[in-house]
């Protein structure tokens, strides 16, 4: 999608907001990461609206037909949600997130940017298909890029289209690493509830870390799934995986694949499939997310699209057990935009992206938004961020997993409507 140019900073805005940060120095605190226009940002949340925010990272080069200056923090197009690679240590020391920063920058444009040729160098990016990217706790890519196969991508003349991709790479956006390390992943697919070509479907997979930790072999565990959402697992290792477009969530159990001789088949599709059933959530007519609620064997989901009209308001989040019945609404349909990614913070607070649909469901102006509890008991959503270009993934992380001193970190003020399709 294309990227949304930044403001200049706004700098008294953030000199104001001073005050109201949590103590960096003092203790570790919630930062809550959102991608959105391909940025990831990070909001410092303090209990209160629109918190201050800064760049975690921005995708693109403030002149990208120069490669001199200083190259853009991360320099990454990020989807999705961030996942820190597990370590026997218990410490991890990577984090992956979704990435299609070469097939953004250099081929699905007219002007493909400088740093496109770039062979070494901090602005150099590979020539990798849509995957995840791996990251150093500093917020750098550390040049490495997990993926499925798309043959002749990288060899794709620079500003030509790369044609449709196969399963795996057409919109790769979640991830949930399981107790062994392996890496499960989703692919939207085309997003289109009505396209029902087979190879455009959405997908489940699982990637395997090897003795080196590459990450380079995988297998699908499911290719047919209209509009894949970010999955999820729970303590007993069951993933959890919506269709938003057949109005499903499903669960899936053991057995799963251990290598990639479970796939050997070219279509790296498991001879023998986990368990796959249904897990019922009949107040989500259009399931997008799926989180746990904290200290319980509850989950929070989201619809996207239903209950609510596109262009007025939409979508719900309701909190279900364990079998998935349904045990309480938390934000109405009246109340919401279309949620889609969601997450929670150290003290319980629900916080999620909202697409902000317009009538003919195109995204117009989404926001970051979240709810807070007390006594149990949900209150009003507090906007954290408004004018957001296609917000979808949402992670809340404790400050010292990471090595960022937040506060050195460019301010990123509110987009105007304007590059966002309407008001938000």
């Amino acid at each position: 999608m294309p990227t949304a140019r930044r403001r200049p900073s706004v700098v008294l805005a953030v000199v104001l907001a001073l005050p109201l940060l949590p103590h960096v120095s003092a203790r570790a605190f919630d930062v809550v990461l959102s991608t959105q226009g391909e940025f990831m940002d990070a909001y410092l949340v303090n209990g209160t609206a629109f918190p201050p925010k800064f760049v975690f990272d921005a995708p693109d080069p403030a002149n990208p037909a120069s490669i001199i200056g200083r190259p853009p923090r991360g320099g990454r197009h990020l989807i999705g949600e961030l996942c820190f690679i597990p370590r026997p240590s218990g410490h991890s020391n990577r984090f992956v997130v979704a990435d299609d920063t070469y097939r953004e920058a250099c081929l699905d444009t007219s002007s493909p940017q400088a740093r496109c040729s770039v062979t070494h160098g901090p602005f150099f990016m590979g020539k990798d298909p849509d995957g995840l990217g791996v990251f150093r706790l500093s917020g750098k890519w550390s040049k490495r890029h997990i993926h499925t196969a798309w043959p002749g991508f990288d060899t794709t003349p620079l500003g030509m289209d790369p044609g449709q991709p196969p399963q795996g790479n057409a919109d790769p956006q979640g991830c949930v690493f399981d107790a062994q390390g392996n890496l499960y992943a989703n692919d939207v697919g085309t997003g289109d509830p009505t396209d029902m070509d087979p190879t455009h479907h959405g997908t489940l997979l699982v990637y395997f870390p090897g003795p080196r930790h590459r990450y380079d072999t995988y297998c699908f565990l499911d290719k047919n799934l209209a509009q894949a959402g970010m999955p999820a697992r729970d303590e007993a290792g069951n993933i959890y995986i919506a269709e938003t477009g057949m109005g499903m969530m499903w669960k899936y159990s053991s057995p799963f694949p251990s290598s990639a001789a479970d796939c050997a088949n070219p279509d790296h599709l498991v001879t023998t499939p986990p368990t796959k059933t249904t897990f019922p959530v009949a107040a989500s007519p259009t399931p997008a997310a799926i989180v746990r609620v904290p200290n319980t064997d509850h989950w929070y989901v989201d619809s996207v699209l239903l209950p609510g009209v596109p262009g007025v308001s939409g979508g719900s989040i309701d909190e279900y057990d364990a079998s998935g019945v349904f045990v309480k609404n938390i934000v109405t349909s009246a109340m919401l935009k279309n949620p889609i990614g969601m997450d929670v913070g150290s003290d319980g607070t629900l916080y999620y992206a909202e697409l902000n649909l317009n009538s003919d469901t195109s995204t117009g102006c989404g926001r970051v938004s979240m709810v807070r509890f007390v006594g149990g008991t949900a209150q009003a959503p507090q906007v954290l961020g408004q004018n957001l270009s296609f917000p979808d993934g949402i992670t809340v992380i404790d400050s010292s997993q990471v090595h960022v001193n937040f506060l050195r970190l460019a301010p990123a003020p509110e987009p105007s409507p304007t590059t966002c399709n309407g008001s938000g």
